[in-house]
């Protein structure tokens, strides 16, 4: 099923403001007009996000920006934000994955070729006794004079099972870690057009107009 972009495009379900314009910046009183409420924003709830049931993983490939994958699941391109709002991605720019010339780029204006070249951290790799029992995950930030001791089979041991990571290396684990998203489920979006309608709804308020529509202060113009 594709969905519409007209009906479930991000800027129909925002809210409505009726905001005084500045365009008579002369007048005691000001004009106002109404506009949308880009500051209203909703997010996935912590219990929705363990729900795993209404979620799909999905590693994002190559340069494909969040319009694309909207449309590879949802046949629209317009419902990239919802696979946005399906990883409560704020700042595109920082929090999905960058492309293969974005990624170059920001290397080259952050480091010199002998920075990148340059060990960044360690990390432990896995570590088994004899009888195949961890005795250390991968993964862990360690300095480099890093070792364990454990008892095996009635013998000490020590053993240094890490690895090194340059700068390069750690760049590149930070932008493919941003690869994995969540996918909401298709057979889950009518539900969230649904839960996100009653999010964006006002409540009653002095300020209120209707559930979609309230009216912002009128200031006062200090005369110069």
């Amino acid at each position: 099923m594709s969905y519409s972009k007209s009906s479930n495009s991000y800027f129909k379900q925002l809210p409505r403001l009726d905001y005084p314009s500045l365009a008579n910046d002369r007048s005691s009183v000001y004009d106002f007009q109404i506009v949308k409420n880009f500051f209203k924003r909703a997010v996935m709830r912590d219990d929705v996000f363990n729900d795993f049931v209404l979620f799909d993983k999905y590693s994002v490939e190559g340069d494909e920006r969040p319009d694309q994958v909207a449309y590879r699941f949802y046949g629209d391109s317009a419902l990239d934000w919802v696979v946005l709002t399906a990883n409560n991605i704020i700042h595109v720019r920082d929090e999905w994955p960058m492309g293969s010339q974005d990624f170059l780029t920001y290397l080259n204006e952050k480091y010199t070729s002998e920075e990148l070249a340059n060990i960044h951290h360690y990390e432990t790799l896995v570590l088994r006794d004899s009888r195949g029992n961890l005795i250390q995950p991968a993964g862990m930030f360690v300095d480099e004079n890093y070792s364990v001791t454990f008892i095996d089979n009635g013998v000490y041991r020590t053993e240094s099972k890490k690895k090194s990571l340059t700068f390069l290396e750690h760049e590149i684990d930070l932008n493919d870690k941003k690869r994995e998203i969540n996918i909401l489920r298709q057979d889950a979006l009518d539900q969230f057009f649904e839960d996100l309608g009653e999010i964006m709804k006002y409540k009653p308020s002095n300020q209120f107009v209707s559930e979609d529509l309230k009216k912002t202060e009128n200031p006062r113009i200090i005369s110069p």
